[in-house]
């Protein structure tokens, strides 16, 4: 069974001096989960915002927020994004070994928030082995992280399509969200590969009409599965 398609905005390409007014924004359009984009400058060469954003972006807006880790321990910030009222926690499988990216999934699922794991596109689907199984959500990298607005890289295609196969052969409900360089003129093939679920900054955040944006978007998607 399908699951939905969902746009979700990334707050990194918001503007930040109106915070509020882009969030009620991508409320008002409609999306289905709002992205957060947390960067440490150590797992990746850049900052972007912390936790006291996340926690004032989810009490004016009741679209689902998406808390993606790019950053060297996000064990030790789970307890704070459960405590800011975060919907689901991304973090990277290369963030530490192994055992440590499992403990850390566990523990975000054990807080009630819904698990997911990001592969950079030097990783593939392989990487997923140890950790499918608690999984709620697989983001695949379309551009390498750390900055918004790069193009799309088209070579990640087979692997969305590969994981999810993989995802579908554990019969459980795994969505497969894509971030970097998604928009118009990419969102199809990613749908066609797999993708449920859009990370877009630069393409919805600089539409003049944004609730137009998210419907074209959704149904460039939904067109192509």
């Amino acid at each position: 069974m399908k699951k939905q398609i969902t746009i979700s905005p990334s707050l990194l390409a918001c503007d930040f001096l109106h915070l509020e007014n882009e969030v009620k924004s991508a409320t008002d359009a409609g999306v289905g989960m709002l992205h957060a984009d947390v960067m440490d400058g150590v797992y990746v060469p850049n900052i972007s915002f912390g936790f006291d954003i996340i926690k004032s972006v989810v009490s004016v807006s009741d679209v689902p927020v998406d808390a993606h880790l790019m950053i060297k321990r996000p064990y030790d910030y789970i307890d704070v994004l459960k405590n800011a009222g975060v919907y689901s926690v991304t973090v990277h499988s290369d963030f530490d070994s192994p055992e440590v990216v499992r403990e850390t999934l566990e523990k975000i699922k054990a807080s009630g928030m819904k698990a997911g794991l990001a592969l950079r596109p030097m990783f593939g689907a392989n990487t997923l082995k140890d950790c499918l199984d608690i999984c709620d959500m697989i983001l695949i990298m379309t551009v390498e992280p750390g900055f918004g607005g790069q193009s799309f890289m088209q070579d990640m295609l087979p692997k969305i399509r590969a994981v999810r196969t993989l995802a579908d052969n554990t019969g459980r409900e795994i969505s497969i969200q894509v971030d970097g360089g998604i928009g118009e003129a990419t969102i199809g093939d990613c749908a066609e590969a797999g993708a449920d679920n859009f990370v877009i900054g630069t393409a919805f955040f600089k539409a003049t009409d944004r609730a137009a944006a998210a419907r074209n978007f959704k149904i460039a998607a939904e067109s192509h599965r």
